[in-house]
């Protein structure tokens, strides 16, 4: 017989795994009709919960957003993390990276019509969210510009940038290549491994510049 401490522990990964099911749910429904089409009945169903257990969760589809979003993060970051454990070049890890944060968020919300509207939805209830989002990148790579300058596989200076500016930068430049007609996701994935290149041949050392070409 469970003590009340193992049973507040065993309701308490409950409630998170409903709440992970049902955010998981929000980001499918949100992907393919928007946010606007997409009640919160709607939301219910895609996660095969009733109506009353959504609402024990969550007071309304704003709130649904904030926890799809903040879910997202979690499994971008955790295939960060991964990237960061592999060894390689370092331009290889610096496009592996940007595939698993950038493209991991492009893929999720599946590069279709409904992209601006839900990034216009992210700025105006999911500010918070998004800034944690887009840091976990920037965390990343300001580690993986670090180790690769120890290494002296890179020297920031070349570039006339700190390491700051150049994610910053290269964050743009990502946000950039969605523009104009929507790529497909393989298309995109393309255009972040070009990225990659630009900004690792900007800071390569000699020697690394050599053994890449």
């Amino acid at each position: 017989m469970r003590d009340r401490s193992e049973s507040s522990v065993a309701s308490g990964e409950d409630a998170k795994g409903r709440i992970d099911q049902i955010a998981e749910a929000a980001l499918r429904l949100f992907a393919r009709y928007g946010y606007k089409r997409s009640s919160m009945d709607d939301i219910a169903k895609e996660a095969g919960v009733a109506r009353a257990t959504l609402y024990l969760h969550f007071k309304g589809k704003d709130d649904v957003f904030r926890a799809m979003l903040a879910g997202l993060g979690r499994q971008v970051e955790t295939r960060c993390r991964e990237v960061m454990a592999q060894d390689g070049p370092f331009a290889t890890r610096l496009a592996a990276l940007l595939e698993a944060h950038h493209g991991t968020g492009f893929a999720a919300f599946g590069a279709g019509e409904h992209l601006g509207e839900l990034k216009a939805v992210m700025v105006s209830i999911a500010s918070s969210e998004l800034e944690a989002f887009e840091a976990i990148f920037v965390g990343f790579a300001r580690q993986l510009f670090e180790e690769a300058e120890q290494r002296g596989e890179i020297t920031l200076a070349r570039s006339g940038l700190s390491s700051d500016a150049l994610i910053k930068t290269m964050m743009r430049a990502a946000a950039g290549a969605k523009l104009g007609a929507l790529p497909s996701c393989e298309d995109y994935l393309s255009r972040l491994r070009e990225i990659a290149a630009v900004f690792a041949a900007a800071v390569a050392t000699p020697d690394a510049a050599k053994t890449q070409k």
